[in-house]
Order: structure tokens, then C-alpha cells, then sequence
């Protein structure tokens, strides 16, 4: 992966962060959330493990250098491309590692932060944090520090995608395509759901993928209702088989794209082409929908009321949501509708499940674009069924 590129991200990102945080009134972030430290740092140390132990953090303040604390362990290579940012050794609190000894670390932790807080002059300003154990919130609150939650600052920061971002993104796209495109055509009656998961999974690894955030993947009758996982189930002739990838590809981006193929060389029910037709024309009217300046609500509002009613009850429950390093900011929903507007830079995967209940078979698709000053972009080009699609 492109050093250079991954620095400009880094770049990009940490404006995009101290803006947020001087419009949210925080001196600085504490950020312990994988992603977020990510984003801001062009790091990563072992992302799965430290979405449930915290092992590492850092602090970005709102003016001034960040400082980044590493797993004790993390080989010395790792290296933040940002080239002010001072690493040092995190303290671990983790009852994993440190059993009855974890409230005294995290008052170690929370010792430790202070001192830098006092050190850059904001010792008893608002600090935001991502997320925290109870052992580390509360250690932090009883030094004195003055929490606020920051997650929507940073989110708000990470809309807004970067030049370098952008060519990440479409990077993960180029692993994720390829290893649909794998699927596609190695998907065959006899397989397990876990087998196929396991090909498109494999695939994408093999290209530089890092991990994927869920295992949707569903054949015949177990793809009405929609979020159901991979399982046992042997895929028969004629059978749909829907999947959504929620691939975290090279560098950290995600490739958010779903497709469903018909198993075997089967002609097509007409329930089959109905819900492809439909899913695919509601793709079509989302990203008409897409332009900037066009506020979340109204757009939501339109949508709503333009997939078929049938499907409400099942539908999906974003229409569209940010696309970054994860699932983020912003959503645009059927209802409880969210403020803000769209702006040119934004990634949206744009969702389409349709299913009806009591049926026995639903249909998942999304695609993932950038919104432009002159368009949308279409960013995920993996095959789509011909035989359901009629091209």
C-alpha cells in the first residue's frame, strides 16, 4: 500500500478532526475505537482484538501534535506515517491481562493522560472520548478530567472523504470486486452457505482484504427475512444466494457491496425477476436522490415512499450511510430522519433488500458511490446476475 497515500489521509484527516473538535467546543479527542484511531493516525494494531481490549490510544488536540500509545508489544516498524505524531507505550488495564490489578492500571492511564493534558495547557478543558471501558471512564473521571462524548465529531470529520481517502476507497472496491467476481463464478448447488462464504472471504484476503464486520450470506428459503449468517445449509439449484461483503480492504477501507446470483443453470422465476426489478429500481431512484445540498430528511422522505409498500416491513433499515473505514455518518433513513445535508466527497453504500413476508425468497443489493459536484460516481462494479437482472 502506497506510504504517500496513506500519509495524505492522515493529513486530511487530522484537519477534518481539530475542525470538528473546535466547532464541538473539545480541547482534544481521546480516541480508543480502532477505526477512529485509524483515521486519525494511519495506524492499525491487531483491529478486532482492540475493538474489545483497549491496548492502544491517542490524543489528538485541537491545536498541537497528536501522541499515540502503542501495544507494548507492536513490532517497532510500525510507524505512523504522520510525521510529528510521538508514540509511546500504552498501559493496559484489560481484566484479560491484568485481572484484580485493572483499576489501579487504569488509574495509571488515567495519570498518564492527565499529565499531557497539563503539559498542552487544557488540563481542565472538555476532553472527548470515543468509547471507554468502566474501569477507564471512570478513572479518568475521578482524576478530575472533564469527559464529553466526541463520536459524533469524529464522525462528522470522516463524511467528508479526502482525495487520498477516495483512492483508498476504490482500492478496497478493486479487492472486493474481484472477489465477487470469484463468487460468481464459482458458486455452484452442493455448497454449503459456509463454503461460499468461505471462497468470497478467501478471495479477498488473498488481494490484501483485513476482515469483514459480519457473515451475510443467505441461499433459498433463509434469505426472507433479511440477516441471516452463513450457516451449514447446502445451496440447491435455483436458489438465490444473497450476501453482503462488509469487507475492511487494504489500508482499512471498507468495500460495502451486495449481490444475489441464481444458483445452476436455472431459468429465472418470475417472483425471482420481480424482486430484481425492484431492488435494482430502487437502487436507481437512491442514487438520483444523491446530490449535494439536498438535505438528509427530504431525501429520506421521497424514498420512503417510492420503494413498493410490500416491502416496508422488511426493508432494510438505512437507504443510505456513509462509507469509510466503516459503517459511519451519515445515514439517511426511512424515518426519525437525521439533520444535516449531502456534499460532494461524501461515500454512500446505497441499500436495497426487498422481501416480502411469508414469501419464501428475498433479495439483497448495494452499491457503493461517491457523490461528486457534477454526479454520482458508481465505485463497485462486481457482476450482477444477467438472468435475473434481463440485460
Amino acid at each position: 500500500m502506497s506510504a504517500a497515500l496513506v500519509r495524505g489521509a492522515v493529513e486530511h484527516a487530522l484537519a477534518r478532526t481539530r475542525d470538528a473538535l473546535r466547532r464541538h467546543d473539545l480541547a482534544a479527542a481521546l480516541l480508543v475505537d480502532p477505526v477512529n484511531i485509524r483515521y486519525v493516525s494511519g495506524t492499525s494494531t491487531m483491529p478486532v482484538w482492540t475493538l474489545h481490549v483497549i491496548d492502544r490510544y491517542v490524543l489528538v488536540p485541537a491545536e498541537g501534535e497528536p501522541i499515540l500509545w502503542e501495544y507494548a508489544s507492536a513490532p517497532a516498524e510500525l510507524v505512523s506515517p504522520h510525521p510529528h505524531l510521538e508514540t509511546r507505550t500504552a498501559t493496559s488495564w484489560s481484566v484479560f491481562g491484568s485481572a484484580e490489578r485493572a483499576r489501579g492500571r487504569a488509574e495509571r492511564f488515567a495519570a498518564e493522560v492527565v499529565d499531557v493534558l497539563r503539559q498542552r495547557g487544557i488540563r481542565d478543558a472538555r476532553i472527548g472520548v470515543d468509547r471507554l471501558d468502566t474501569y477507564g471512564f471512570l478513572a479518568l473521571q475521578e482524576a478530575g478530567v472533564h469527559l464529553a462524548p466526541v463520536q459524533l465529531a469524529i464522525e462528522q470529520a470522516r463524511a467528508l472523504k479526502g482525495t487520498a481517502e477516495i483512492e483508498l476507497i476504490r482500492r478496497s472496491l478493486r479487492a472486493c470486486d474481484a472477489a465477487i467476481t470469484h463468487l460468481h463464478r464459482t458458486l455452484r448447488p452442493g455448497m454449503t452457505e459456509n463454503e461460499a462464504w468461505a471462497v468470497l472471504t478467501g478471495r479477498a484476503f488473498a488481494l490484501g482484504g483485513e476482515y469483514v464486520e459480519a457473515r451475510l450470506l443467505s441461499s433459498g428459503p433463509r434469505t426472507n427475512p433479511w440477516f441471516r449468517e452463513a450457516g451449514d445449509r447446502r445451496i440447491e439449484p435455483g436458489d438465490l444466494v444473497a450476501f453482503d461483503t462488509d469487507l475492511v480492504g487494504p489500508a482499512g477501507y471498507l468495500a460495502d457491496v451486495s449481490r444475489t446470483y441464481l444458483v445452476a443453470d436455472t431459468r429465472p422465476t418470475a417472483r425471482q425477476q420481480r424482486l430484481y426489478a425492484d431492488a435494482e429500481a430502487f437502487l436507481a431512484e437512491i442514487i438520483g436522490e444523491l446530490k449535494p445540498g439536498a438535505a438528509f430528511d427530504e431525501v429520506g422522505e421521497r424514498l420512503s415512499r417510492r420503494l413498493p409498500r410490500a416491502y416496508h416491513p422488511q426493508r432494510y433499515p438505512f437507504i443510505a450511510h456513509g462509507s469509510g473505514l466503516s459503517d459511519e455518518y451519515p445515514a439517511i433513513v426511512f424515518e426519525d430522519h437525521h439533520a444535516g445535508q449531502i456534499e460532494a466527497g461524501m461515500v454512500f453504500s446505497v441499500e436495497a433488500y426487498v422481501g416480502i413476508e411469508g414469501e419464501s425468497e428475498g433479495l439483497k443489493l448495494e452499491e457503493q458511490v461517491l457523490v461528486t459536484e457534477g454526479g454520482v460516481e458508481l465505485l463497485s462494479h462486481a457482476p450482477h446476475d444477467e438472468r435475473l437482472s434481463g440485460l
